[in-house]
This record gives C-alpha cells, sequence and structure tokens, in this order.
C-alpha cells in the first residue's frame, strides 16, 4: 500500500502536485498540510498534528465532514511528519511520498529529509516531492528513471560511500569513493532511460531535480 503525507511546507502548483495524491492509497494531513487539501478539494483519510500551524477553518471543515483526527500535545518530542511515519507503519504501507515538506525553514525542511533515514532504517520506501525536486535515500544498488528536465544528484550522507558505480548517466562514476561534504555527485545527466547506481557501503542521498 502506498500512502502520502501532506505537510504545510511550500506548494506552488496544486496541478503537478495532485498526480502524487492521485496515485497513493491513503492520505494524511500533516498539521497545515490540511489547507493544501483543501485547496486542491481532496479529502484526507485522517488528520494528525498538534495542529499549531494549522488553520481552524481548515480543521473544522474537515471535521464536518467527518474525518478522522489523531491530535497531539505541541510540547512532544517528534515533529509532526514523524508521527504521521507511526501512523503509516502501522497501516502497513511499504511506500508513502511526503508533500510540501520543504519550505522556508531550514530546519524542518532538514529535519524531514532526514526522516528519509528513518524509512531507511525500518524499511518504509519514502520520499519527497515537490515541483521541482525527488528526494530519495539509498543503501543499496538503486536505479531511478529519466525524467524530461531532471538531472540526478548523488550526496553521500554517511561519512564515506564506497563502491559507487553508475551506468546510464553523462559523468560515470566506477568503484568511486565518495565522502561526505564533497559536491561530486552534483548534477548529472541522463543519456539512458534508466539510471543505476550501485553501492558497497554507505547511504547516498538521491535527487532528482529540476530549475
Amino acid at each position: 500500500m502506498k500512502a502520502v503525507c501532506v505537510c504545510n511546507g511550500s506548494i506552488s502548483d496544486y496541478d503537478l502536485i495532485k498526480k502524487y495524491i492521485q496515485e497513493s492509497d491513503y492520505i494524511i494531513s500533516v498539521d497545515g498540510g490540511a489547507g493544501h487539501l483543501r485547496k486542491m478539494g481532496i479529502n484526507p483519510d485522517i488528520l494528525i498534528g498538534d495542529f499549531d500551524s494549522a488553520n481552524s477553518q481548515d480543521l473544522d471543515y474537515y471535521l464536518r465532514k467527518g474525518i478522522n483526527v489523531s491530535k497531539f500535545p505541541v510540547e512532544k518530542d517528534m515533529t509532526d511528519s514523524e508521527l504521521a511515519i507511526e501512523k503509516i507503519l502501522e497501516l502497513g504501507a511499504t511506500e508513502v511520498v511526503f508533500l510540501g515538506a520543504l519550505g522556508t525553514r531550514i530546519d524542518h525542511s532538514f529535519a524531514n529529509i532526514m526522516l528519509l533515514k528513518k524509512m531507511l532504517d525500518i524499511g518504509l520506501r519514502g520520499s519527497i516531492a515537490d515541483e521541482h525536486n525527488e528526494l530519495y535515500m539509498f543503501d543499496s544498488n538503486f536505479s531511478i528513471s529519466k525524467k524530461e528536465g531532471r538531472k540526478l544528484s548523488l550526496i553521500p550522507i554517511t561519512e564515506k560511500v564506497t563502491g559507487v558505480s553508475t551506468r546510464g548517466l553523462k559523468y560515470p562514476l566506477v568503484n568511486a569513493t565518495m565522502v561526505l561534504g564533497t559536491s561530486w555527485g552534483i548534477s548529472n545527466e541522463f543519456e539512458e532511460e534508466v539510471a543505476f547506481v550501485s553501492i558497497d557501503s554507505g547511504i547516498l542521498l538521491a535527487c532528482l531535480s529540476r530549475d
């Protein structure tokens, strides 16, 4: 089962974002994400969060529709996005995409990106998407399909990522060691419809991005 979590971050083009929701089996509204969903005319399956950033009118709108609510205290040890992951596990979902998870607050954006590590550790296939980016995290061999106008960046998350080899990209890597802090893997270009990346050890953040 595939779930989608709509958060309170930046979403500027609802038409592009809707495709991720339409491809999902379960829709979770995370705190102020209710505002985005209401503007798109979409009903979530559940509302989750402490609702400190949610508009009361949006909440009332969904409450009148009988949407389930899971409310948490403002003072807690997890962000609303991390709480949503706990709900996803309860549902038995195997895949989740977070929308509206990036924005002007770099701390929230970075924390959400690092939740990809948590999802990787628990065997949940997680991603973050917006109008310009799709973000994934991998600790083993993977493939990514080409998307028009997008480039692929590979960013080491651990101190070292060893044995990195790529196929289907303009600038290939062959048994490379990538170290944390390098920009070596930024903005590679597709030469084939699918790019293949192999890893011996370590973790890579894969960014499929366009301007």
